[in-house]
């Protein structure tokens, strides 16, 4: 299964209840077309970057999931054709989350190879203050 990321905003006209209502009415798309919601998060009304249909701020809700990838096309166009909704992005983010774990350990490989390098010159210094063996002329 693949995990995805929504982030919807809705228009500031509508009350609590009507965004509640909204939010179950995704989460009833989502669990229809048989992916699993993870996490529902409503990060409350904040003011837009530009203005979206002559308005200036609207609620922002965050959404993950999982599923196989057939759904995003339906839920695209149920979320598109919603009034309520000013825009929506839908994000697959387990990429994204693979790209961090490798660069987790690709970091903490380079890390290793640091520490081993500091100790290495402080090994060879020790043995090599005697002199090279060569004289310049």
């Amino acid at each position: 299964m693949r995990k995805y990321e929504l982030l919807f905003i809705v228009r500031p006209t509508l009350s609590d209840q009507e965004i509640a209502a909204l939010i179950e009415q995704v989460k009833g798309h989502i669990g229809n077309v048989g992916a699993t919601l993870t996490q529902v998060q409503n990060l409350g009304r904040r003011q837009l970057a530009y203005e979206i249909d002559h308005v200036r701020e609207g609620t922002y809700v965050l959404m993950h999931f999982e599923g196989s990838g057939v759904e995003i096309a339906e839920l695209d166009r149920r979320l598109r054709v919603s009034d309520a909704v000013l825009r929506h992005i839908i994000i697959r983010i387990d990429e994204e989350l693979k790209r961090a774990e490798r660069m987790k350990r690709r970091r903490q490989r380079k890390a290793a190879r640091r520490a081993r390098a500091a100790s290495r010159p402080a090994r060879e210094g020790a043995r090599g203050k005697g002199g090279s063996g060569e004289e310049k002329s």
